[in-house]
């Protein structure tokens, strides 16, 4: 009697047991197709160290912690589901393309390709494929590029942020946006008409009929913003091509006098270029820095341009480095800071600042200050105050966006004052070396404190 009544208890804890594992498992599945996978997550993980042979439980695991950005953890439980689940080698793919290992992605894309046969993906598939392998090409060879500051901009703004000593020529844009170079003796100039770029030389006063340059130059849809170096031989500009990561991409070519011809174009690669749109590479040898622009991470009309310590030769990042670390420098979402250099300026002819109008900088504070974002991650950027969810990120956003508009403020005086010192003599610079030095300190500390507060609330959002 002991003995049956035994079974029977035993009989019905198992019952039980297979009954709340199964409510447990249509909760899951119902999480699951409902797309909340944050919250079908730990149910799924639960179901999964009961059963770790259960291939539909290590699927979802996997597929809830791709979904959470949580890649590394999930590629090994995809590939223990490959063979039920095709899926699992797009999903692979993903993880992949996302940690910036390009010839792995390329690799599970094309199993799951090979393994689907025919599926709705492809198209999209063919294209991850094409954006790793040029990912693949170019982050072996990423320049260490120290920066030295970067300012948020509206782009029919841009040109305030290149203060170029004369040395360096002159830039000038036109009203659809197009940027003409001229270069420092004002007798040849580089521009864009149409979607191709052209030189023109000027002999004396007047200017000869203006020149295409050949197909080795204009080989993309559409070329602009055009700067040639001092030695007259060396042309950046920026191109919409085939072989760019996206968009526009910034290429070098070289002029050779013997020929009379231009070698072929080449992209000149991270960190310079992105999937963003990158141009108006400009290299002031004189001051020691150079400056480009790119509208990765930014929204609506704005840019940022970077400025950047210019080396004679520039050094690429060892492969050895962590494939993490390596795409964070490829991104420019981490690199090597460096000052500005001290230059000190041949003596000029005294001549006066030509001022900014009243009108323009107030357009000028207006537009920079009506395109202030909040990056949250590479998915997720905020507008608006009310898409804050935690108070305290909210009300340090807002003494964090007071900084930026700080910043912002001081970065035009700062352009204002080297605008004005590149343009005075030599005694008159004499008194304007301090104010803009302690414009540059505080331009540091407001930086500091833009970065800290960032930093802190990312955390608290997340």
């Amino acid at each position: 009697m002991k003995i049956f009544t035994r079974f029977i208890l035993v009989s019905l804890f198992i019952a039980s047991a297979v009954s709340m594992t199964a409510q447990t498992a249509k909760q899951a599945n119902q999480l699951f197709e409902a797309g909340k996978y944050a919250e079908a997550l730990p149910v799924y993980e639960k179901l999964y160290a009961g059963s770790p042979n259960n291939l539909l439980y290590t699927y979802r695991v996997a597929r809830c912690l791709q979904e959470a950005g949580r890649y590394a953890e999930a590629l090994p439980l995809f590939e223990k589901t490959e063979k039920k689940y095709t899926l699992s080698y797009f999903f692979e793919g993903e993880c992949f393309q996302a940690m910036w290992k390009p010839d792995d992605a390329i690799a599970a894309y094309r199993m799951y390709i090979i393994e689907s046969m025919s599926s709705d993906r492809t198209e999209y598939v063919q294209e991850q494929i094409a954006i790793a392998e040029k990912r693949s090409r170019y982050i072996h060879r990423v320049l260490d590029v120290k920066i030295i500051d970067s300012v948020y901009i509206s782009k029919s703004d841009l040109l305030s942020a290149y203060p170029l000593s004369k040395d360096a020529g002159t830039l000038t844009q036109s009203a659809d946006g197009s940027v003409t170079h001229t270069n420092q003796r004002g007798d040849k100039r580089f521009f864009a008409q149409g979607t191709a770029l052209y030189q023109q030389s000027r002999l004396l006063s007047e200017w000869e009929r203006a020149e295409i340059l050949p197909a080795t130059v204009n080989r993309g849809s559409k070329q602009d913003y055009p700067f040639c170096m001092s030695d007259g031989t060396t042309l950046y500009f920026a191109a919409q091509a085939e072989d760019g990561m996206g968009g526009w991409d910034i290429y070098m070519t070289r002029y050779n006098p013997a020929t009379n011809t231009y070698a072929a174009a080449e992209n000149i690669g991270f960190p310079f270029n992105s999937e963003g749109n990158d141009y108006l590479y400009v290299v002031d040898e004189q001051m020691g820095v150079g400056y480009f622009a790119t509208d990765r991470r930014c929204t609506g009309d704005q840019v940022c341009v970077y400025t950047f310590l210019a080396e004679s030769k520039q050094s690429y990042l060892p492969m050895s480095m962590p494939a993490d670390q390596l795409a964070a420098f490829a991104q420019l979402k981490q690199y090597h800071r460096a000052e500005r250099p001290v230059v000190e300026l041949q003596e000029e002819e005294e001549e006066p600042a030509q001022e900014e109008t009243k009108a323009k900088v107030a357009k000028k504070k207006a537009a920079t200050e009506s395109s202030v974002f909040f990056i949250v991650d590479d998915n997720t950027v905020y507008t608006k105050l009310k898409d804050f969810q935690n108070a305290d990120a909210k009300d340090l956003y807002k003494q964090y966006a007071g900084w930026q508009k700080e910043l912002t403020e001081t970065n035009e005086k700062l352009v204002e004052k080297r605008r004005a010192y590149f343009e005075a003599s030599a005694k008159k610079r004499l008194t304007m070396t301090r104010p803009i030095l302690e414009l540059e300190k505080k331009r540091s500390e407001l930086q500091a404190n833009i970065d800290k507060a960032a930093k802190k609330i990312r955390k608290l959002e997340k």
